[in-house]
């Protein structure tokens, strides 16, 4: 087969200069303004409150962890063309099972996920303006987010909202100098080591007794640099990337092949733009959210303050209220638009993972409307999301982070368990052995994959016990018993007439 015609990267990428290489941090951006968004500014914050300094370690280690998963699915994308989700077609077992898990499993979570989103948003909102609850807060804002998406324009808000962040997240790191941290107690705390509530925080938050340090821990690990379902997404960006062969179909072995021949072959040179991409990112995740720990270290644990309810936002404008008091509208304005982003752009985020599904099946492919399908997966997001908040009402001691838990525990750590153990496998069938990922990175990717599954199964146990394991289960189950009826739907060819 005559190999498809690939250009050179730029020179840029493959410059002697390591800060040339910084033009390629790209869809790295997307997840790190995500998590800066609704992780950082809640989770972080809320971890350095409750545990102090000690908590830091574990925000390195799961930078370290979801670097290995992202990278891994980004360079495989890279040299063969191939996302995650049309490997995992061949993955053993009925054919198509976990695709089917994953459709159950994000048409359970999504509207959770943007539940929480939203009920975040609307209690911004009411804090900012006074007036109002965060019901009627939130279904306003989903009303112009709609409104947006009908007309388009999300370019000017990306922009406005990337420099807030800038400007919010440099006065935080000044703030974290200004407020001169115990550097000692920092540095231990980036040692691994046991966590426990304070007796105090049981006179705070009274139902802090009945959450388990294993969750509330668990929570901030899966919002942290994001989780299964924005990898996928993350990957699926590198189509538009154009970088390396991930625009151009799936490689032929022939084609394959011809790379693993050549070590100058132009799609293994484009590889550094994943790695720069992803570690850039990482780092960016893990710095500021040991930031934020820090600040809710020396701010908000003295005075016994946690972020949670209705304050789960405020209590962090004394972050910046520290420099200046004048700074508290820059706080507001920033998380406004930090959280009205994710509401705006998170459904494509969605959209895309349902695409890659589609795409993935051989029947499917090139037969689903796209612009239906994204009409749908948009109203399940901002309509199902807006619906779950509301239904919330009916049951006042439900707060936004109890719609979220469950969330993070799936996503975060079951489906990034399998999602981390396919990584490899992947490599290993379809990829000649010289174009697979080093000895070094498969094993950390079992790791991970181990690490996570165990710590998913703890937090399921501690989060539901047995109802939560059932219900896991029962959509395995349904997946793979499901998936035999309609394994015609990943043949390539029509059935033969019976």
């Amino acid at each position: 087969m005559k190999e498809t015609a690939l250009p050179p990267p730029p020179r840029a990428l493959i410059s002697q200069n390591p800060l040339q290489w910084c033009r390629f941090f790209g869809p790295g951006a997307v997840i790190a303004s995500v998590t800066i968004g609704s992780g950082e500014l809640i989770f972080p914050s809320r971890g350095g409150s409750i545990f102090g300094y000690r908590v830091l370690w574990v925000f390195l280690v799961v930078g370290f962890l979801k670097w290995v998963l992202a990278y891994s699915s980004m360079r495989h994308m890279v040299l063969s063309g191939a996302h995650p989700l049309e490997r995992w077609v061949s993955i053993p077992g009925p054919r198509g099972w976990l695709h089917l898990f994953l459709v159950i499993s994000f048409l359970i979570t999504m509207p959770l996920r943007f539940a929480f989103l939203m009920g975040i948003l609307g209690t911004a909102c009411a804090w900012i303006f006074g007036v109002g609850d965060y019901y009627f807060w939130a279904s306003l804002c989903v009303a112009i987010a709609v409104v947006l998406l009908l007309a388009g324009g999300y370019g000017f808000l990306e922009k406005a909202q990337t420099a807030m962040l800038i400007v919010m997240l440099g006065c935080t790191l000044v703030s974290v100098f200004y407020l001169r941290p115990d550097w000692v107690s920092m540095a231990k705390g980036l040692v691994p080591q046991p966590l426990g509530y304070s007796d105090w925080l049981f006179t705070t938050l009274p139902e802090m007794r009945d959450r388990s340090v294993w969750v509330e821990v668990l929570v901030y690990v899966s919002v942290i640099g994001g989780s299964a379902t924005d990898y996928l997404a993350y990957t699926a960006f590198l189509r538009d990337k154009k970088w390396g062969w991930s625009h151009l179909g799936v490689a032929s072995d022939e084609q394959l092949e011809l790379m693993a021949d050549s070590n100058d072959h132009a799609a293994r040179l484009w590889l550094r733009a994943p790695l720069v991409d992803s570690v850039v990112s990482f780092i960016t995740v893990v710095v500021l959210s040991s930031a934020f720990c820090v600040l809710g270290t020396i701010v908000l644990r003295p005075q016994h303050l946690v972020p949670d309810g209705i304050n789960l936002l405020n209590y962090q404008a004394s972050f910046l209220t520290a420099l200046a008091p004048w700074l508290l509208p820059l706080y507001q304005v920033t998380v406004f638009m930090a959280f009205f982003g994710s509401i705006y752009a998170g459904p494509e985020i969605s959209y895309r993972n349902f695409y890659e599904i589609f795409h993935a099946v051989p029947r499917w492919r090139e037969r689903v409307p796209e612009g239906k399908l994204k009409v749908a997966i948009y109203g399940l997001c901002l309509g199902g999301g807006l619906l779950t908040l509301w239904l919330t009402r009916m049951y006042p001691g439900i707060e936004p982070i109890d719609i979220f838990t469950p969330v993070a525990i799936l996503t975060g750590f079951v489906l990034t368990s399998f999602y981390t153990l396919a990584n490899p496998w992947v490599d290993w069938t379809f990829l000649p052995a010289r174009l697979r990922m080093p000895l070094w990175l498969a094993i950390a990717n079992i790791f991970v994959a181990v690490v996570f599954l165990v710590a998913g199964l703890k937090a399921l146990w501690d989060y539901g016990q047995i109802g939560a394991y059932l219900i896991v289960s029962a959509a395995l189950l349904g997946s793979i018993v499901l998936a035999h009826p309609l394994r015609f739907l990943f043949q390539e060819n029509e059935p033969a007439n019976q």
